[in-house]
C-alpha cells in the first residue's frame, strides 16, 4: 500500500500467489474482498483432487491505481487492474480490469459512465501529475468511446 491509502474494516485480502497493490491517494470502504488466485480446472479431474499446491493455482496481481474510490462490499478478482481515478460502486464484482476514470457497478462489474470527460481528465491530470505520467487525450477518448459512447443503449438497458 502506497502513501495516503486506506481500507476500512472487514476487508479480506487473499494474496498468497500474487500481490495486492494499492497506489497513492486511493481508498476502499468496508468489506473489500481481494482474491489474487484461482484454482486450475482440468478436464477429467475432480476439483477436490487437485489440492491447493502452487502448481494447481493460477495467480495474478490485483492493482488499484492512483485516486481510486472503492465503495462498500466490492470484490476484486485475480489480475484485475482498477484504472486511475475510477469509482467502483458498492457490491461490484470486478472480474476484468477497469479503464481509467470509469464508473463501474454490478456483478459482473460493467462500465456505466466516466467520472469526467476526456477533456476534463486532461485538466485534472495537469494539476496532479507530472507531464510524463499523464494519460494522453487519444487514450482517454478511445476508452470513453469504447466503454461509454458506443454502448449507451446497452448501459441504459443495464441500469433499468
Amino acid at each position: 500500500m502506497y502513501d495516503r491509502t486506506h481500507i476500512l474494516s472487514g476487508a479480506l485480502i487473499i494474496a498468497v500467489g500474487a500481490k495486492f497493490i494499492m497506489k497513492k491517494n486511493s481508498g476502499a470502504a468496508e468489506g473489500l474482498t481481494v482474491v489474487t488466485e484461482n484454482h486450475v480446472v482440468t478436464p477429467g479431474e475432480w476439483f477436490l483432487d487437485k489440492g491447493s499446491t502452487n502448481d494447481q493455482i493460477e495467480a495474478n496481481d490485483v492493482i488499484i491505481e492512483e485516486d481510486v474510490w472503492i465503495a462498500a462490499n466490492v470484490t476484486l478478482l485475480k489480475g484485475v487492474v482498477v484504472g486511475r481515478g475510477s469509482i467502483v460502486g458498492a457490491g461490484a464484482v470486478c472480474r476484468n480490469s477497469v479503464p481509467p476514470y470509469s464508473v463501474v457497478i454490478g456483478n459482473p462489474a460493467k462500465v456505466v459512465g466516466f467520472k469526467f470527460t476526456p477533456e476534463e481528465i486532461i485538466e485534472h491530470e495537469k494539476k496532479l501529475y507530472p507531464e510524463e505520467e499523464r494519460l494522453t487525450l487519444e487514450t482517454l477518448q478511445k476508452n470513453y468511446d469504447k466503454y461509454f459512447i458506443n454502448r449507451i443503449k446497452e448501459i441504459k438497458q443495464y441500469l433499468k
